[in-house]
């Protein structure tokens, strides 16, 4: 019996000894975390509070700290992804995919917007919103052209068809857009009227030449040849 309760009596005292080990070593942990945070270091400090936090739930230097640093560093993780967002908006806007962009622009907003306003980061979050609003209109703006310019570098490589689909996905349908579009649909059609001209009246080249013709506009300079075109084609069906 007397063994027994030596052995108890030992287990207990490194129980204690245990436990106030973790007590102190939590502690330890949360002064750091203090000293971290008032130097500005607050994702560091974050790591050492939760660290003392689950050594000792009860350490109240940690659960006080605890809150002040969760709020800053949620807030710059908040604010850091709502940035890439925002840039990777801007990115896609400038490259004519306006789809995309207001996509990510929205989702960028709305996390800029979610962080609290008891966070540090609240006031650059408030001033990303500006800039979010301000360049989604301004992409918005700026589409057609953007979205113009990539169309007439497929017609510089030679793929007019890629061109003509691409100027078409265009909105709005400036003047502009539709005089280019009306341009190359007769260029288009001159290709395959000499294409059936040169092998004789092939059924496939004709109806593809009728269809480009027919897509010309009717304030194209070149409408009335188009329509002579249409009509000379409708005969060699």
């Amino acid at each position: 019996m007397k063994a027994f309760l030596v052995v108890v009596s030992i287990f207990a005292i490194l129980a204690v000894g245990f436990y106030f080990s973790l007590n102190t070593r939590s502690y330890d942990l949360s002064r750091e975390a203090q000293q971290l945070y008032d130097r500005g270091e607050y994702r560091e400090a974050y790591t050492k509070v939760d660290e003392a936090l689950n050594l000792n739930r009860l350490n109240r230097q940690a659960i006080a700290l605890r809150p002040k640093l969760m709020r800053i560093v949620e807030g710059e993780d908040l604010l850091g992804e709502a940035k890439k967002l925002y840039e990777d908006g801007v990115s896609v806007g400038l490259e004519g995919n306006v789809e995309d962009a207001k996509i990510k622009m929205k989702r960028a907003y709305d996390i800029a917007n979610s962080i609290p306003g008891l966070s540090p980061s609240k006031p650059e979050a408030k001033e990303l919103i500006k800039n979010i609003n301000r360049d989604t209109q301004m992409i918005i703006d700026r589409a057609p052209e953007i979205k113009y310019r990539e169309a007439m570098k497929h017609v510089g490589s030679g793929d007019l068809v890629r061109a003509y689909e691409a100027l078409g996905n265009i909105d709005p349908q400036t003047e502009k857009i539709q005089r280019k579009r009306s341009e190359i649909a007769y260029q288009m059609g001159m290709h395959r009227y000499n294409a059936v001209l040169s092998t004789g009246g092939n059924k496939g080249l004709v109806e593809d030449g009728i269809y480009w013709f027919s897509a010309v506009a009717d304030f194209d300079e070149n409408y009335a040849d188009a329509q002579n075109k249409i009509s000379e084609l409708k005969k060699l069906k």
